[in-house]
């Protein structure tokens, strides 16, 4: 029997387009996304960000590094945010609709610049002091130095909320990190490109 449910955030609850933020780059004055692209992913830069490693200021400086031009703080977090999408209200009210009868968590990779863009767009769009108040509580990478599919991750929050695997649900849009929460013992759903959550649920 389920009564704990563990969401991912980009790609289950907020639409992300990627190739967004390369459109983004290139209105900077970036000349070669790709070459840009695949140094952030030879050195790690991403998940280095999304773990904490690397602080908001360093992330820019790196991007700056393939711009031909200067560009301020606010233009180069406006680039980046641009792969959020908006929290649609039916997601919303879907997660409200669970907590009388599940535990709700967030589990999201993600990093500073994302979170406080989408905290503040929630804030504003609906009636919560923050995205975190949709659930019991809300893990985020960035603030745990760890990052999915690490078990580890999985491991501090099975922990920290005092969940029994067994009973429990994780749902994310990356295999991965659905494998790697089936090897602790939980229940998953992997959410491929067009599948929604409720309708999966019902």
């Amino acid at each position: 029997m389920i009564k704990n449910i563990i969401f991912d955030f980009g790609g289950v609850i907020i639409p992300v387009d990627p190739m967004a933020f390369a459109g983004g780059l290139i209105n900077l004055g970036c000349t070669d996304v790709l070459s840009l692209h695949e140094f952030f992913l030879r050195e790690q830069v991403y998940m280095r960000f999304e773990k904490g490693e690397i602080s908001p200021g360093e992330f820019r400086m790196m991007l700056r590094s393939g711009l031909s031009h200067p560009v301020t703080d606010e233009q180069i977090d406006e680039a980046w945010n641009l792969i959020l999408g908006e929290i649609p209200p039916h997601r919303v009210t879907f997660l409200e609709s669970l907590r009388p009868g599940y535990r709700t968590f967030l589990l999201s990779n993600t990093n500073k610049i994302h979170y406080d863009r989408y905290q503040a767009q929630f804030g504003k769009t609906y009636r919560y002091l923050s995205l975190d108040h949709l659930f019991e509580k809300a893990y985020y990478s960035f603030q745990l130095g760890l990052y999915k599919p690490d078990p580890a991750i999985f491991e501090f929050v099975i922990n920290d909320s005092g969940l029994n695997p067994e009973e429990t649900l994780f749902i994310d849009d990356f295999q991965t990190n659905v494998e790697a929460a089936k090897q602790l013992g939980l229940h998953t759903i992997h959410l491929t490109n067009g599948m929604e959550v409720a309708n999966i649920m019902k």
